[in-house]
């Protein structure tokens, strides 16, 4: 008889994003990051809800040069319980739109490896730098490095796993496979091909993305496509917030909540419908 892994939920953050209410003449200017509170909430309702782990997809600060803007993010990053892994992805503020070998530098001395994968409960999970991916004109070795990466990866977890999805602070697209090119809002097609012809083979179950600001839906057959709103500066009729991602054997099922509504606690269901636990 075959084990059925048990389901387990994680927490999307995206966008905390300190320094952007100001950059964009929503904050005093004092010092002060309304940031801070969004964030502080966030990382409260993991502690309380105690998920698998917490990911931020990308956009950790507006000025990666900004000391303040880095140290306010990583003080309250440490008040996330211990026991959660908190996993984080780059995005365009902390590398740039198009990455230099001297921003990578600086954002893997600060951060750690900005490609990696781990595993939870039979399911995989890879993070990508997707500002290599939507513009790797200065740094063309670390496209085809990160490329390798995903072969490599996905090839030797990937078919033992219930469970394949990926974390990037691009969207691969906004509501299909064959969006043509725009600007920096999504991956470009020449790059989206091939990450995409890799999730297809594995048949990954969802990418989970942020960038814009606000919530946006779409799939690639069975694939989800999720781009989520911000912990930080909302864009768009979409609050402040959250997303709560529920991994069960079959499903995936998602849910984005804003910092007024979150929830205090968390069901997750067995497969015939009963509740296996509340956290």
């Amino acid at each position: 008889m075959t084990n059925t892994p048990d389901p387990f939920f994680f927490i999307q953050l995206s966008d905390p994003q300190f320094g952007c209410f100001e950059a964009r003449g929503a904050a005093p200017g004092d010092g002060t990051f309304p940031e801070t509170a969004l964030y502080e909430t966030a990382i409260a309702a993991a502690n309380r809800l105690k998920p698998a782990f917490v990911v931020v997809t990308g956009d950790l600060v507006q000025d990666s040069d900004n000391e303040a803007q880095h140290s306010e993010l990583m003080r309250i990053s440490a008040q996330l319980d211990h026991n959660i892994p908190l996993y984080l992805t780059t995005g365009n503020c902390d590398v740039g739109n198009t990455p230099s070998a001297e921003s990578l530098r600086i954002y893997r001395e600060k951060f750690g490896n900005d490609n990696y994968s781990f595993d939870f409960h039979g399911s995989h999970f890879i993070v990508l730098n997707s500002s290599i991916c939507l513009d790797p004109s200065e740094v063309p070795e670390e496209w085809d490095s990160l490329v390798d990466f995903v072969r490599s990866d996905l090839d030797a977890h990937s078919p033992t796993s219930k469970h394949t999805i990926m974390f990037m602070h691009h969207p691969l697209f906004a509501d299909s496979a064959d969006d043509p090119n725009r600007d920096i809002r999504y991956i470009p097609r020449e790059r989206r091909s091939v990450l995409l012809s890799q999730l297809r083979k594995h048949e990954a179950s969802g990418v989970f993305t942020g960038h814009w600001h606000e919530n946006h839906y779409s799939s690639d057959g069975d694939m989800l496509m999720i781009i989520s709103g911000p912990v930080g500066y909302p864009l768009g009729d979409d609050p402040s917030g959250l997303r709560i991602v529920k991994v069960y054997d079959d499903r995936i099922e998602h849910e984005y909540f804003g910092m007024d509504d979150l929830p205090n606690t968390v069901e997750l269901k067995s497969a015939i419908g009963r509740a296996s636990s509340t956290h």
